[in-house]
């Protein structure tokens, strides 16, 4: 339909203008309450992520065990979380066992079942028109599923922030819209419409022959300027009108009225250049700031796509550490034999005895298949369990570079020097030596085998601190750091392959020529055991440049203490209960306490340990954490408590420190011991204990 009142026109173009204000207000609001809603529902899902991972094993045991009280209570202890609504557990063939309130839930699905294996589910789904955020999960123990956890999250609160958001939005939008309409409409009534129809009522009157009509508004805008110039040329019409009668006689008038009109149309267009020219200048503006909002958005992209590798990595990693921890538990059991026996058959041999060097030549493979263990142990981040105050130059640095593996480096590779650069002022660190020292060691022997032509490997210490975060690598935070660098000038390392370094048996040397293949990756899990960071600087064909930050601490270190005598950690005739699953292990411990001159009972659960000690007042026990069937190492303990307060134990285990032996030591046990067991470890633990017993 064709619109020829000017009016309507405006408000058409109004409207239309509000229209797309909407529209782009609309298109702006939109993804960015999206944006927020998905990244309210990834914080929920870490957020009850972290929660179940604080609480599988508790849960595990309690599933596994059938202690639904106990259960019950760990439930309802999650519950206190703020948004958790509702947690219900199923069996291993997804029946309800257990819920946090009266409903009844439906048992799992196959496919349920099958999807939550593979990786934990997230959803929202809305039962009984409220929306939840569901989280649903095997709950496994030592890589053993033993049932499955579903987390209800109350999403009524976020619901009612976008209802809200978006009334917000409306109401503003409309508003603003509705007021500015009406004002834009009474200002162009004002200062347009109305001018204009007297305007074109005084020409309607001009056009049939009224020269000399006049309208009665006047201003210093257009219309304004409009008005005055048709009440001029209306005059002029009329003069001209009379004085055309006159005809030759004002010609010259004539002309020169005509000069001043052009005169006035030439200022007009002299005006009309300038308002483009500022417009002109207006959009150049507009379109700078665009330009820089989309360089700032694919900034963010960028940063976005790291930190999404980066979790991706440490998630890869933290899965392989999973399966390398369970692996080295059961390898620690089948050392033991091998590892502790030697130490007893070499006491009972001559010094002449043939048999001697093949028994210490079983003693040092079961002590290198230990060390690969403890390799496996420090890639599941649970191998660092006492720690000490080192000094890197002295306690890790210079003791590498006399040890008989550097001579025995050097010696296979006499065309790579090492030279050092070491702060004498060096400041300390908190760590375990024995990692450290094979982080160095590692380092080292992948730098002389990076350069197969020769060169220099440097090792540089320094003390530094960080103000701003480096971004490489890793992300350095800020503060204190002492700094080891082992750099090379070796072939370098390819940027695809920059990201796989520390990765377990990711390599492209040929495999079996160096080591397990576990190196870099024990170096990643030393590192982070130490809440360092790692940078990595490499150019093909350049050279390498490992970067360690280790953060300082102002203690000194303690004097260092040599191997003790037998007689130092002897036992005086107290008695000793053994408590362990695995009948080797059993075995292992009774010869070696036997030997220190202790009193040995044995125990394969925690049933007859208790049992046993109810009759049989023991001085101290040696607790296995990890039993395959009934209580744990902590739940004997608990109960042995309960009868007998101030009960001294020691904790034993082929696995790494962990919550459950931190939980048993602060309920009163002593000293953590790992397995496999020596005459030493074990001796001395003991002698610890004890004495602290009779302190008391």
């Amino acid at each position: 339909m064709k619109i020829n009142s000017l009016r309507l026109k405006i408000n058409a173009a109004i409207l239309t203008t509000c229209a797309v204000v909407i529209l782009v207000f609309g298109a702006v609001i939109y993804p960015y309450e999206i944006q927020r809603r998905n990244s309210r529902f990834e914080e929920i899902r870490t957020l009850l992520t972290a929660i179940y991972q604080q609480n599988r094993e508790e849960l595990a045991n309690e599933i596994f065990s059938g202690q639904m009280e106990a259960l019950r209570l760990s439930l309802n202890q999650i519950l206190q979380t703020e948004g958790i609504v509702r947690l219900t557990v199923y069996d291993l063939e997804g029946r309800y066992l257990l819920s946090t309130d009266s409903s009844q839930p439906i048992p799992l699905t196959p496919f349920q079942q099958t999807k939550s294996e593979k990786a934990p589910t997230f959803a929202d789904q809305r039962e009984n028109d409220r929306g939840y955020a569901v989280y649903t999960t095997p709950v496994q123990v030592i890589g053993e599923r033993v049932g499955y956890l579903k987390i209800h999250y109350d999403l009524s609160a976020m619901e009612r922030e976008t209802f809200l958001t978006l009334l917000l939005f409306a109401v503003l939008v409309g508003s603003t819209l509705l007021v500015t309409t009406a004002v834009l409409n009474l200002m162009l009534y004002r200062s347009v419409i109305h001018p204009v129809s007297m305007l074109r009522n005084a020409m309607g009157k001009v056009r049939e022959g009224q020269v000399g009509e006049q309208v009665g508004f006047s201003g210093e805008d257009e219309i304004g300027q409009m008005g005055a110039d048709f009440n001029t040329m209306s005059k002029r019409l009329q003069t001209q009108q009379e004085e055309l009668m006159k005809a030759m006689e004002v010609q010259d008038i004539y002309f020169h009225k005509i000069e001043e009109s052009n005169r006035a149309l030439e200022a007009l267009n002299t005006e009309l250049e300038e308002k483009v020219e500022a417009r002109t200048r207006e959009l150049r503006l507009s379109n700078a700031q665009l330009r820089q909002e989309i360089e700032e958005r694919k900034r963010a992209d960028r940063e976005k796509s790291e930190l999404e590798t980066r979790l991706a990595r440490s998630q890869k990693m933290e899965a392989l550490g999973l399966l390398a921890g369970g692996v080295a538990h059961d390898l620690n059991n089948v050392l033991s034999g091998i590892v502790s026996y030697p130490d007893l058959l070499l006491m009972q041999l001559p010094e002449d005895s043939s048999l001697r060097r093949p028994i210490r030549t079983i003693q040092n493979s079961g002590e290198k298949a230990a060390a690969i263990v403890q390799d496996l142990l420090t890639l599941a981040r649970r191998g660092v369990t006492n720690t000490e105050i080192i000094n890197l130059n002295r306690d890790i640095i210079q003791d590498y570079l006399e040890s008989p593996e550097f001579v025995k480096l050097t010696a296979e590779n006499p065309g790579i020097p090492v030279e050092t650069r070491l702060n004498p002022k060096l400041m300390n660190i908190r760590g375990s030596s024995v990692h450290l020292k094979k982080t160095v060691m590692n380092l080292i022997v992948n730098a002389a085998e990076a350069q197969p032509d020769g060169g220099v490997i440097r090792i540089t210490t320094q003390n530094r601190y960080v103000d701003q975060p480096i971004l490489g690598y890793d992300h350095v935070q800020e503060g204190d750091y002492a700094v080891l660098t082992v750099s090379d000038e070796g072939t370098g390392i390819d940027p695809e392959d920059l990201n796989r370094i520390f990765e377990p048996f990711y390599t492209r040397k040929v495999m079996g020529r160096s080591g397990t293949g576990l190196g870099m990756a024990v170096v990643w899990g030393t590192v982070q055991d130490h809440e360092g960071y790692i940078n990595v600087q490499s150019v093909p064909g350049a050279g390498t440049a490992f970067e360690l930050f280790f953060p300082v601490t102002r203690d000194a270190a303690a004097e260092p203490s040599g191997p003790s005598p037998l007689a130092d950690y002897m036992g005086e005739g107290e008695t000793v209960l053994v408590v362990d699953d695995i009948e080797e292990q059993r075995e292992i411990a009774f010869n070696l306490l036997t030997r220190l001159n202790y009193r040995v009972a044995v125990a394969a659960c925690g049933e007859t340990a208790l049992r046993y000690l109810k009759t049989h007042p023991t001085d101290i026990l040696v607790l296995d954490m990890i039993l395959e069937n009934g209580m744990d190492g902590v739940d004997i303990y608990k109960a042995v408590i309960r009868f007998n307060p101030g009960q001294k134990a020691i904790i034993a285990s082929g696995f790494a420190e962990n919550e459950r032996v931190r939980e048993a030591q602060r309920l009163g046990a002593g000293a953590y011991i790992r397995k496999p067991y020596t005459l030493e470890k074990i001796g001395k633990a003991l002698r610890r204990e004890l004495k602290k017993a009779r302190s008391i």
